[in-house]
């Protein structure tokens, strides 16, 4: 996989003072890690957002300091956006040790189409958008896929199991939750529901009527 890197500078302005850093063409950003202070730094707008359009927020970013001898490695943990323009006001990365386990949210990508959605038998729904897993800096995968053609039928259901990674990679998710699942159309649902219903009404009525029946033999 490509690595990915991002130009930086030590940022001297803080507070108020950033207003004119942004108008300038910059965005602030901050470098937090497990050990050392954080770092204060700047990153032109442009290219900060081609990075991080790439990146997201489960690849690491190579992140190279003008002077300084060390280019930590570092994930993107929180953007700040402006609400109405979308424009970045904010950046915190955090840096990683190649040699110390992480945790990382990524994204499941759902791909192909399930056969009983097609024959129009059910209804897809989406239990994770996401999923978080565990793993040396060096072995993250920015996502993982599930192939949705297994959904055959309707009732059929992938779980976390299901779901293949690389052994070097831990799913955080107990192995029987759900990922997707097909189910019911709603008016078939209604219509089970019903049916499930009536037959458990039905049934305490026979087994009344039976037991009135025996103790009039009886008598």
């Amino acid at each position: 996989m490509e690595q990915i890197e991002l130009n930086v500078q030590p940022r001297t302005v803080i507070g108020k003072q950033v207003k004119a850093l942004r108008r300038a063409g910059d965005v602030p950003a901050v470098l937090y890690s497990r050990r050392g202070e954080p770092v204060v730094l700047q990153a032109n707008n442009r290219e900060l957002l081609r990075v991080l359009t790439r990146a997201g927020g489960s690849r690491l970013i190579k992140l190279n300091i003008a002077g300084a001898k060390d280019a930590p490695m570092a994930l993107a943990r929180e953007v700040q956006r402006e609400p109405i323009k979308g424009t970045i006001l904010h950046v915190d990365f955090f840096g990683v040790s190649m040699t110390e386990l992480i945790k990382v949210e990524i994204p499941i990508r759902y791909e192909g189409v399930s056969p009983a959605v097609t024959r129009n038998e059910g209804v897809l729904i989406h239990n994770l958008d996401s999923i978080q897993i565990e793993c040396l800096p060096g072995d993250l995968i920015d996502s993982v896929s599930i192939d949705l053609a297994r959904l055959d039928k309707v009732g059929d259901v992938i779980h976390v199991s299901d779901l293949k990674v690389p052994e070097t990679v831990k799913l955080m998710l107990e192995p029987e939750v759900t990922v997707a699942r097909v189910s019911h159309l709603a008016g078939e649902e209604v219509e089970v529901a019903a049916a499930t219903t009536e037959a458990v009404a039905a049934e305490p009525e026979v087994i009344k009527k039976g037991k009135i029946e025996e103790e009039e033999a009886e008598e």
